[in-house]
């Protein structure tokens, strides 16, 4: 039978605590006894087995004439106690590259503007993606990744809409914000209305955005319309990242996004930790020094390029 998810983050905590290199007597039986109460435990231990073995195969990506040393040591990682996982379990990893089918982009902290064939102006943030689909009927728009400032050129016969996860967003007149962290989805409206529509069980919910004001939707739904202060929905182009009482998990995508290499969490408990604060988007590694005097977490570099939140 296949594994729940519980049971896989079972045999995640047993492969690292087997593996580390510290791992007791008893450890060992208690392992032994996890092992046999199923036979769908060892085939995931043997799936994990397999992926570590590929990880410790993978080719160094830095220039010929750095040191050889591997990025990501097996030992160094288990040592951590670190088990990949994905967003909903033990790990959560960002800094991955955007959609490769996405027609713009930018990289690690890059900020850049476009003009698109109609005219508006795109603001794109950091390790951000668009995708275009323009016709003679419709303007449309794929924010895939991070966030952009829309300053949308009037065109009366074409809507211009902006998809973002589940939700699209249908411009009423020029400036707005789209912007995708790691759970959800927020839309602030700087000049005249966004219509912003998410498709649910009982029908699509849809909610008219004025101007100073911002709405957002994610696995919850559409959330309820409040206010917005224009000034720090666009603070990331003056070089600064405001985070109002939002999770670890939505700052750590957001500093990714700035950072070379990824940050990982090894607790998925620290995810819904609330972070408020102001950083400078040049120094993203001080910005994670202020969490850790904040909050219960502790920062360990794995190697420069990879750097794990843990529990304090």
């Amino acid at each position: 039978m296949d594994l729940q998810p519980d049971a896989r983050d079972q045999a995640l905590r047993w492969f690292v605590r087997i593996n580390a290199g510290d791992a007791s007597a008893a450890d060992r039986a208690a392992f032994e006894a996890w092992l046999a109460a199923d036979p769908a435990h060892g085939r995931e231990i043997d799936t994990l087995a397999g992926l570590w073995a590929d990880l410790g195969r993978i080719p160094d990506p830095r220039p010929s004439a750095l040191p050889r040393t591997p990025l990501f040591g097996r030992r160094r990682v288990l040592a951590g106690g670190l088990a990949f996982a994905g967003l909903g379990g033990a790990v959560a990893l960002t800094g991955l590259p955007p959609a490769l089918t996405s027609d713009i982009r930018t990289g690690t902290g890059e900020l850049r503007t476009v003009t698109l064939a109609d005219g508006t102006r795109v603001d794109l943030d950091a390790g951000s993606a668009l995708s275009l689909a323009f016709s003679d009927s419709a303007r449309e728009v794929s924010l895939d990744r991070g966030r952009a400032l829309f300053t949308v050129a009037k065109d009366a016969a074409r809507p211009f809409r902006v998809s973002a996860g589940p939700g699209r967003s249908t411009a009423l007149g020029t400036q707005f914000v789209v912007h995708r962290w790691a759970d959800e989805v927020t839309v602030a409206v700087m000049e005249s209305a966004v219509v912003v529509a998410v498709p649910g069980t009982g029908g699509a919910a849809e909610a008219r955005v004025a101007a100073g004001k911002q709405v957002s939707y994610g696995p919850a739904g559409l959330g309820a319309v409040r206010k917005a202060d224009g000034q720090v929905e666009t603070a990331w182009r003056r070089g600064k990242l405001v985070f109002e009482d939002r999770s670890l998990r939505q700052v750590v995508a957001e500093l990714g996004r700035y950072r070379s290499g990824s940050i990982a969490m090894t607790d998925g408990t620290l995810a819904e930790l609330r972070v408020s604060g102001i950083f400078d988007v040049s120094d993203p590694d001080a910005a994670l020094d202020a969490i850790t005097r904040t909050l219960p977490v502790r920062v360990v570099s794995l190697t420069r390029y990879l750097v794990v939140l843990r529990p304090a």
